[in-house]
């Protein structure tokens, strides 16, 4: 990485579906890009979400952000640690 601190794998895993959806600027997108490129921790949690956001859009079925879910995910998320 250049001379950019590199993201930690909390920063990463909370705002994956972010930049999943490219919702992000430029510099956080390709800060987080390269740290799922880097972590052995992080890249099958972003794979596995990749995947399943790829299906849902798919199927034609809805991908509209909820804060109520993602909040109880990453709850479930941190209590897996």
């Amino acid at each position: 990485m250049s001379d950019r601190e590199m993201m930690s794998c909390e920063e990463t895993v909370a705002r994956v579906y972010e930049f999943l959806d490219g919702e992000l600027d430029p510099e956080t997108m390709e800060r987080i890009g390269e740290h799922i490129e880097d972590c052995q921790r992080c890249y099958p949690y972003f794979n596995f979400e990749r995947i399943f956001l790829d299906h849902i859009r798919s199927k034609g079925l809805r991908t509209e952000k909820s804060e109520r879910l993602e909040q109880r995910v990453r709850d479930a998320l941190r209590d897996i640690d």
